[in-house]
This record gives structure tokens, C-alpha cells and sequence, in this order.
């Protein structure tokens, strides 16, 4: 029979913080607890962070030689520091500059660093007991005095309403970090939920849901500010081990008192300050929610209380989550089949009800290839995985060597570390629809509409026998304990799991009222901000699979451009290169709303503002390096293969026990510190990415130096 569909609560009712004593293998088991790490912590290489983010407030500024007027003498390449002072203030900044370095070169540095015209811009010096103008092509002083500034830091817009932050979520709790850690207390943080930690974690992932990629690179406290995690005991946590490290760090980074959760924002409009011109804030309607519920990603009506309240915002960035919307679609003889039939996320299917049964997966995305690590946590039998089209999985260490980079992977290398998974379960990475690679495989284009399913335990499935992956055009019908394939194949099984992929909502289009996404801008309008993290894979490169730099980068964005809006409208917006995205309702059953964008929507936005906004430079010119060396102390070589090992030998000897993979040699796990280091060397040769300084004693635990 068909199971009634419920209507999955949002907050209290689909979280139960006892769920892992209702399994026999706890997810958050410690492992490898006798390996070693390296003794480094964030404190001894945060220095070199620090020296990095130095240099890149405050470049060397050598002369441009190309400006000097023909006929001048040869110029001075000594490299000098030149102290510059506020006048009549205390502040100071030194620039190191070459000799011939002209005054005018210096005005156009500080103009680009602090938004002020370069015109406004002077410069004066002592000669003996009196003080001389600088003129523009005149050679820098050791000492000036700065006037026309009042300040060597930018100066933002002030506002008058409140900033509105919309999703306590990943990207929504960062945020309201870094405004709590500058000393700006003027926001508020709406959110539907009973509790932080957003909708994917909250309500679409189930009770048995682990975090794919490395905690390393998936943690609210990421950042330079911030000590390294220690919530976690396995680089996998549980959804309950996140909730409570959103939790946890909410309440420790003060940021609790900002947000009002049960709420749902129903209704905003812009309020121009004058018709047609520039608009001056926001006035937004909210509904209190007793029990929020929703049923299949849209809000049940019934669970609000009817309360609302009016209010006036400065700015509104909203971060949604991940797709909310199932994609759904009903099999004709579905009555008939007498078993299990369900979405496998929010908590719908109870797994311990297949324990022993012959299962159907329907579908190939990210949450497809985690639910077979579940039902294999539940002791399901076999399992036939149906898709129209297999899409690249990604092996836990491939995932782990993309986020310890500094300079990206290239896919050519990424697919070379997939290999060794790959041809343990008899598959080729290289063949695959989504791989558009030369002869030689030294370079290629990843396109796929899916993301990545991260793990382990998908390729040991495939090849202890559990999972056999069926490309078919689809489920044509049902009958008892039978699934037709639309091939002619029918199938035994006890349940159906439907994972279809999710959409998006149009009511948050609504809510925004977007015609077109500009980048991540409403409308291009630098105080409407909207991501949820771009869907597909679209690359050349892969330098990371998991979303706190991205957050990183993402907060500090959202934020600058509502600091500093003239600088959107001046620089990316003028560029005429940001890309933009309106809705498409071609689709009757699952239209895409505007804020929902691709992978290359989103890398050619990031690199127009990179391109055309010197100001945000200095902000984060040090992420790459904070990504490279957190993970890389989060996540030890030596330390993080023996906990696959472990985790992979866990799974494999439960398969045996079952009576899967008997007739084949034990599944040694394909990677150990020598091959692994040995990949990495190859892509430092390739790339040029230097040694990090945490690498040395990291290496020395393994007996291994880089190649």
C-alpha cells in the first residue's frame, strides 16, 4: 500500500535528538583513535595568515615607469617605506614603495582603498622647519602627512533601519558572526524554525543524514578569528552533531539575541525615497508560526498563529538553503505494490522496516548515493539504484584533496585521484557523459546537472555485489513486491525510494519580487541579496566540494556591497559583466525560479566582482590560505586515511556477514598515505602551489616527503 503522506514538521516533531540509540553503529563513533596528529594548532600558523592579509592591505606599490614623462632621468628602483599620517589625527599607515614611486600613484592607492575622490586627496612634508606640498608628479617623501582624509579605513553607509537577514542557516548565521565580530548590533535574523541550523539539516535531511564532505571544510566558525572545531569526533558528523554545533556556536558568538525564530517573513516592499529614484529602505510583514510546519517544502497554512508584525529594514539578504521542493511524480500501481513507497528525506521512510528487504532506488543525485550508505546502516538487503544516466560519484579522498588545496585541482587531476575507487568497483570516471576530456586525459570539463554524492560506500556496494546500478528511460508501473522498468525489466523489491532532485520555491521570487537575478543581486539592486549555493557542476577545476568557503566569501559580499553600494553600481553592475537569470516556467511541474542558478551563474559572478572591486581585496585575499591550512590541520593525512580505512572495513565486514562480496578478494581500501601523498605532489608540480607550512610535520608522521 500507498503510506498516507504526513505532513513532516519543520521544527520539533521531525528532529529527535535520541535517534542514534535506535542503531546498532553509532555515525559518531571516534575513529582511528591511536593515530597521531600533527601537534600544530591554528594559533602557530595563524601568523603566516596574518603577514599574508598584511601584505595585501597594504601592497608594495613600485613606480610606473610607463607614465614618467619622456626625457626624465633614469628612475630610482630602490625600494623604500613610506609612513603616511593623518592629519591632524593619530592614524598611520606604512606603503612600501620604490624611490621613483610618484605622490600621484600614492593618491590613486588610498582612493581605491577608501572610496574618496583621488582630487580630495593631499599630500605635504617636512623640509627643515617647514612643511611642503607634494604635487602629484613628484617622488614620495619617507614621511607625509595625509590631508583630505579623516581616516585610512573605509567608510561605510549608515543606516537608519536595521540590516533583515532571512535563514538562519549556514550562510545566515556567518553572516550575523561577522557583523556581531565588528561591533555592528543593528540586524535581525528571521527564520521559520523552532532552532538554527536551516532547512537542509532541519527538514529535508532524515535522521540518518551525515555530512558528505570533511567537517574541515563545513563549520560555522571558519575564519581567521576563530579557533579551529572540536565537536566533532569523525570527519562525517550527524545531522544532530551539526544542529548542535550550529547551536553551540550561535550562542557563543553572542548572536542568539538577533534572531527571531518561528517566523516567516509574508511580505516586503520597497520604499523609494522619492518616485521612481533610488530606494531608501524596506517595509517587511511577518507571521509568527506556533508549529511550523511544512509538507513537502511549502508552508502548511495551518501552523500560523495569525500574529503579524510590520517593520522597516535597510537591506535584506536571504539565503533559502539548499532546493526545498521534491520533485514528485506518482507510479501507476502504486495501491497494488503492498510495501513501502516514499520521498527517502524528511524522515518519511522508516528505515528499520527494510531491514532485510530487497529495496528500489529511483534517481542518482547527491542524497541517491547517501541513501544507500543508510540503507546499508539499516541492514537492507540488495538495492538496484534506476537512473536515466549515472552521474559521477566522488570518493571520499578525492573530496578531501579538492579542500586542502590552495590552488585548485584540475579536473583532469581530480578524476586521475577518482581512479583507484573507480576500478575497484569495475567503473571508469573517464567515461562517463558528464566527462568532456582531450586523448591524453590531461585536461577536461566537468557538466552535470547533479552534484556530487560524496562517499565510500557507494563503490563498495557496486562491488561486494549489494547495489547494481540499472540505467533505464524509468519506471513505467508497479504491481506486488514488482517494479517495471519502462525496458521491459522487472525488479523483486520490498520498498520504493523515490529521490528525484529537488526545485526550488517561487515564493521566495515572490517575496523579493525578482524579474531578474544580476549575480546574486535583485534586480541589480546592491541592497537585495539572495544565494542558495548554485546547483550542477560546471568546471574546469575543483578546488573545494563544500560550502563554508563559499559562505565565507558569500557573507563578506552581501555585506560590502550594502557597506558600500556605490562601489556595485560603479564597478561589477557598470561591467556589464555580471550574468543574469530570469525564471523559467517552461517546465509546467517543476518551474526554476530566478534565485535558483548554475554553477557557472556563479563562478562568472564571483570573478566579475573580484575583477571590478579593488575595495574587496583586502578582505579577502587571505581565504585561500585560511581554507588550505584550517583544513589541512582539521584533517591530517595520516589521521583522516585511517579513519576511512576504519570506516570503509566497518561497512565491508558487514557486508561479508550478510553473505555479499564472498566470492571475491577482501576490498582492500585503495589509498594510503603514499599513494595520497604522491597524487598531491604531482598536482604541487603541476599547479606550482607551494608547501604550506603546517605540511612539514604532517608529512613527517608518515614517513614521507613531497616529490
Amino acid at each position: 500500500h500507498t503510506p498516507p503522506h504526513p505532513s513532516p514538521a519543520m521544527s520539533v516533531q521531525n528532529f529527535d535528538p535520541d535517534w542514534a540509540k535506535h542503531l546498532k553503529h553509532d555515525p559518531d563513533t571516534p575513529l582511528a583513535l591511536d593515530v597521531p596528529v600533527p601537534e600544530g594548532t591554528w594559533q602557530t600558523y595563524k601568523k603566516h595568515v596574518v603577514e599574508f592579509a598584511s601584505k595585501a592591505k597594504c601592497p608594495d606599490l613600485p613606480a610606473d615607469l610607463s607614465r614618467r614623462p619622456k626625457g626624465s632621468g633614469e628612475a630610482s628602483r630602490l625600494w623604500i617605506n613610506v609612513k603616511l599620517r593623518i592629519s591632524g589625527g593619530n592614524e598611520e599607515l606604512d606603503i612600501p614603495c620604490q624611490q621613483s614611486t610618484t605622490v600621484g600613484e600614492v593618491a590613486e592607492f588610498l582612493a581605491a582603498k577608501t572610496g574618496a575622490p583621488v582630487d580630495v586627496i593631499g599630500f605635504v612634508h617636512k623640509q627643515g622647519p617647514l612643511y611642503r606640498r607634494k604635487y602629484p608628479h613628484e617622488e614620495v617623501a619617507r614621511v607625509m602627512l595625509v590631508k583630505g582624509l579623516s581616516s585610512f579605513t573605509r567608510q561605510g553607509e549608515k543606516y537608519e533601519h536595521p540590516r533583515a537577514i532571512i535563514g538562519a542557516g549556514h550562510i545566515g548565521l556567518r553572516m550575523a558572526m561577522m557583523l556581531v565580530k565588528r561591533q555592528d548590533f543593528n540586524f535581525i535574523v528571521f527564520d521559520r524554525m523552532h532552532r538554527v541550523g536551516g532547512t537542509s539539516w532541519m527538514y529535508q535531511a532524515n535522521s540518518t543524514s551525515k555530512l558528505q564532505t570533511e567537517f574541515g571544510s563545513y563549520h560555522l566558525n571558519y575564519g581567521e578569528e576563530y579557533e579551529l572545531p572540536t565537536d566533532f569526533t569523525t570527519p562525517w558528523p550527524s545531522r544532530n552533531a551539526l544542529l548542535d554545533h550550529f547551536q553551540k556556536h550561535a550562542e557563543e558568538q553572542g548572536i542568539m539575541p538577533y534572531i527571531r525564530l518561528n517566523t516567516n517573513v509574508k511580505h516586503m516592499e520597497p520604499i523609494s525615497l522619492s518616485r521612481g529614484g533610488e530606494i531608501g529602505h524596506y517595509e517587511l510583514i511577518t507571521e509568527h508560526m506556533e508549529a511550523g510546519r511544512l509538507k513537502y517544502g511549502r508552508l502548511d497554512g495551518a501552523s500560523v498563529s495569525g500574529q503579524e508584525e510590520k517593520l522597516s529594514v535597510s537591506s535584506i539578504c536571504m539565503f533559502p538553503g539548499n532546493l526545498t521542493l521534491p520533485r514528485m511524480e506518482t507510479y501507476k500501481g502504486e495501491d497494488e505494490f503492498d510495501g513501502d513507497i516514499g520521498y527517502a528525506m524528511f524522515n518519511e521512510i522508516d528505515y528499520h522496516k527494510l531491514e532485510g528487504q530487497d529495496v528500489t532506488i529511483v534517481g542518482h543525485g547527491a542524497f541517491a548515493v547517501e541513501n544507500i550508505r543508510t540503507c546499508c546502516e539499516f541492514g537492507v538487503n540488495k538495492m538496484y539504484l534506476v537512473c536515466r544516466r549515472t552521474n559521477l560519484a566522488c570518493p571520499r579522498v578525492a573530496s578531501w584533496m579538492s579542500n586542502r588545496t590552495l590552488q585548485p585541482l584540475t579536473n583532469a587531476r581530480f578524476l586521475k585521484v577518482m581512479e583507484p575507487m573507480y576500478k575497484m568497483a569495475g567503473l571508469d570516471p573517464w567515461k562517463y557523459h558528464s566527462v568532456q576530456a582531450n586523448e591524453a586525459k590531461t585536461s577536461c570539463q566537468i557538466t552535470q546537472k547533479a552534484r556530487f554524492g560524496i562517499g565510500d560506500v557507494y563503490f563498495l556496494s557496486i562491488y561486494m555485489g549489494k547495489v547494481e546500478v540499472i540505467v533505464d528511460k524509468g519506471v513505467k508501473r508497479l504491481s506486488k513486491h514488482t517494479v517495471h522498468l519502462e525496458s521491459g525489466r522487472k525488479l523483486a523489491c520490498q520498498a520504493v525510494l523515490k529521490l528525484l532532485g529537488l526545485t526550488g520555491e517561487m515564493e521566495n521570487d515572490r517575496l523579493l519580487k525578482i524579474n531578474e537575478m544580476v549575480g546574486f543581486w535583485v534586480n541589480g539592486d546592491p541592497k537585495r541579496y539572495i544565494v542558495a549555493e548554485p546547483v550542477s557542476v560546471m568546471s574546469t577545476s575543483m578546488g573545494g566540494t563544500s560550502l563554508s568557503p563559499g559562505a565565507y566569501s558569500w557573507s563578506i559580499e552581501g555585506l560590502y556591497f550594502i557597506d558600500y553600494p556605490k562601489d556595485f553600481v560603479n564597478g561589477p553592475l557598470a561591467s556589464g559583466m555580471l550574468p543574469r537569470h530570469k525564471s523559467d516556467l517552461s517546465d509546467e511541474g517543476t518551474p526554476r525560479p530566478a534565485y535558483v542558478v548554475d554553477a557557472r551563474h556563479g563562478t562568472s559572478t564571483s570573478m566579475t566582482v573580484a575583477l571590478h572591486t579593488p575595495g574587496l581585496r583586502e578582505f579577502e585575499a587571505s581565504a585561500g590560505l585560511i581554507k588550505a591550512i584550517r583544513y589541512r590541520l582539521c584533517h591530517p593525512i595520516k589521521k583522516f586515511l585511517a579513519q576511512a580505512k576504519e570506516d570503509w572495513d566497518y561497512y565491508a565486514n558487514k557486508m561479508i556477514a550478510e553473505g555479499f562480496g564472498k566470492d571475491k578478494p577482501y576490498p582492500e581500501y585503495p589509498y594510503t598515505p603514499s599513494v595520497a601523498v604522491d597524487m598531491y605532489s604531482q598536482h604541487m608540480n603541476e599547479s606550482g602551489e607551494p608547501e604550506l607550512p603546517c605540511d612539514g610535520a604532517d608529512l613527517a608522521l608518515c614517513n614521507l616527503s613531497l616529490k
